[in-house]
């Protein structure tokens, strides 16, 4: 994908977060909390700058791809806009096992990827992850994307943070995503 279908991409993304707010949830439902996305066996409370991106809801232990489940924005539409999403995907392996096919995708869907780091950490609550640190494209246009990814027994879990070269470092994604906990997804919980 290059740079031109990336960008196309994001604004696709963003599109539905300027038309309304997210659709009220059947009465059934628990009432979402702005900026959190809870499951079975992860949590994430984005930083109250962000703006939840409205997105439609996805069963959380079925995917046939790798699907962005929940995204939020800060500074949309101007040139310091970061953007805070969360994928996940069927994966039934180990943890290093995810990390090499989460880094083998984005090769595969973004022309000049380089990955600077990808080291062996925990999320807030303790559960085994790892730490990316990529630059994607290049000149004017070159983004930094951070992340953490892990997998849960189920899915392959992928919480990315994405702005602008020298817009975005180190110290500023890790402390947009310190919310961000996981546990063993519980298959046979009722």
């Amino acid at each position: 994908m290059n740079r031109f279908a990336l960008a196309l991409a994001v604004c696709a993304l963003l599109a539905p977060a300027q038309a309304s707010a997210q659709t009220p949830a059947p009465d059934s439902s628990p009432t979402p909390v702005r900026n959190q996305y809870n499951d079975p066996a992860m949590s994430f409370t984005a930083p109250p700058e962000y703006y939840q991106v409205g997105l439609v809801p996805h069963d959380p232990a079925h995917f046939d791809e790798s699907t962005v489940v929940a995204a939020w924005v800060a500074n949309p539409g101007k040139r310091e806009q970061l953007t805070i999403t969360l994928s996940m995907e069927n994966h039934d392996g180990t943890l290093d096992g995810f990390e090499m096919v989460s880094e083998n995708e984005i090769r595969d869907k973004v022309d000049s990827v380089f990955f600077k780091k990808h080291e062996l950490t925990k999320l807030a609550n303790g559960m085994p992850a790892y730490w990316q640190e990529m630059s994607i494209g290049s000149g004017f246009d070159e983004l930094k994307r951070f992340g953490y990814v892990w997998a849960d027994g189920v899915r392959g879990i992928s919480l990315t943070i994405t702005g602008r070269y020298m817009l975005l470092d180190e110290p500023t994604a890790k402390k947009a995503l310190a919310g961000a906990m996981g546990v063993a997804y519980p298959k046979n919980r009722l």
